[in-house]
């Protein structure tokens, strides 16, 4: 989850910028074509990060970065909160093909829910 908020602190620029510019075809579709190495990074990522750091660690990380989006989305104005961008589909099944600020602080908890849904076991039947 601290992986996925990270993910909206690093996007919130990219989107505010791009949608003001209106032109993210063409990095929407750069980032498509370099998808394979975002996957391996994407996973080797949290497995080197469960490794080297703590729970507390984790947990500090985590407060500081959900306070600092909750300060950004204070600040945000209507106009703000509606530029967009293309995205690339092809990184996360979350990124739907144009995302607004919005649509992007929403993701971090979306992102964990995909998760949370692959890893849960069925209930047994009775």
């Amino acid at each position: 989850m601290v992986l996925g908020y990270g993910v909206v602190s690093t996007l919130l620029p990219l989107v505010r910028g791009l949608g003001r510019l209106g032109r993210s075809r063409g990095v929407a579709a750069t980032l498509n074509a370099c998808r394979r190495p975002f996957h391996r990074i994407n996973y080797l990522g949290p497995c080197v990060a469960g490794r080297l750091v703590s729970p507390r660690t984790m947990t500090a990380v985590m407060d500081r970065v959900v306070r600092s989006l909750q300060r950004r989305l204070a600040a945000e104005t209507e106009h703000s909160l509606a530029l967009s961008m293309q995205m690339p589909t092809d990184w996360d099944p979350c990124f739907t093909p144009t995302m607004s600020v919005l649509d992007v602080y929403r993701f971090g908890t979306q992102h964990f829910d995909h998760h949370r849904r692959q890893l849960t076991l069925a209930a047994p039947r009775t």
